[in-house]
């Protein structure tokens, strides 16, 4: 039995095979980042650093996609896994860290093609833009507003787009709609991240509606990831997408609401004079 990753299907679209050696780094793989490990896996992404200190828990199992078996394991172990049964060809790197305190992180930065960014605290994505900007590196991060009434996508490249920092500084300096922190959790909330062992959390969304923000965030680093491979697919000219899933008074006029945006480098940020 042949257990290599048949790509036939697909590869009248893109080669996967020019993937081989694009290294990601992925941070978080709860219910958004783990769907979105593994689609890039399915269209032949294959070396991964993936970081998470979480285990899988019951109350997971509502959003997340992986198994009752997995109750009580690392979500980088599940992860590590699943790429490794779809793709045993596949090379994964796994740390159970806090990418804050993480002594690796730095190094996976280093010598990655991609950060993936996919962790729930604001402070977090920010701390991975900075060090993304510090040593040059792309990245794509994901964030959904609370209830999952929709969510916000943004990408970074160097000397080409603003970084996370950009992106709240325009937000700021233009009164614009949607900050992260409006649909961001409480205070109460970030000590109870998504209701672990809280029965009557109610700011999480549906799996769905995760998962819809997680989709979009994958489409968007195969467009970083692609844009010097020669491929069918067109790439993106905007990195900043604002989504709304279902209407909200005041945010989102209705049902699938979206708006994208290029933002170039801000001049009041650090990333402009790399």
């Amino acid at each position: 039995m042949n257990l290599n990753l048949d790509y036939d299907r697909i590869s009248y679209l893109l080669n996967p095979e020019q993937f081989k050696d694009i290294k990601i780094t992925v941070i978080g793989l709860g219910s958004g980042g783990a769907p979105a490990v593994d689609h890039l896996t399915m269209n032949g992404f294959r070396n991964w650093d993936l970081y998470d200190h979480d285990i899988l828990e019951p109350v997971n199992l509502v959003k997340h996609p992986r198994m009752r078996k997995d109750l009580g394991r690392l979500k980088v172990d599940i992860q590590k896994e699943w790429i490794l049964d779809r793709n045993p060809d596949a090379k994964v790197n796994t740390y159970p860290e806090n990418v804050l305190q993480s002594e690796n992180f730095i190094n996976s930065i280093k010598t990655s093609d991609l950060i993936l960014s996919c962790p729930d605290l604001k402070i977090i994505r920010e701390f991975i833009s900075d060090k993304c900007v510090e040593h040059q590196k792309p990245f794509v991060t994901a964030s959904v507003f609370r209830t999952g009434i929709g969510g916000e996508i943004y990408s970074y490249i160097p000397n080409e787009t603003g970084c996370y920092r950009c992106l709240n500084l325009h937000l700021m300096n233009n009164n614009a709609f949607i900050p992260d922190d409006a649909f961001g959790l409480t205070d109460e909330e970030e000590e109870k991240i998504y209701g672990l062992g809280e029965k009557d959390f109610q700011a999480s969304g549906l799996s769905v509606d995760i998962q819809t923000i997680s989709l979009i965030q994958v489409r968007m680093a195969m467009s970083v990831l692609l844009r010097n491979f020669d491929t069918s697919i067109p790439k993106m000219n905007f990195n900043w997408i604002v989504y709304g899933i279902r209407p909200k008074k005041g945010i989102f006029n209705q049902h699938f609401d979206i708006r994208k945006f290029n933002l170039k480098p801000q001049k009041a940020c650090n990333c402009s004079n790399k």
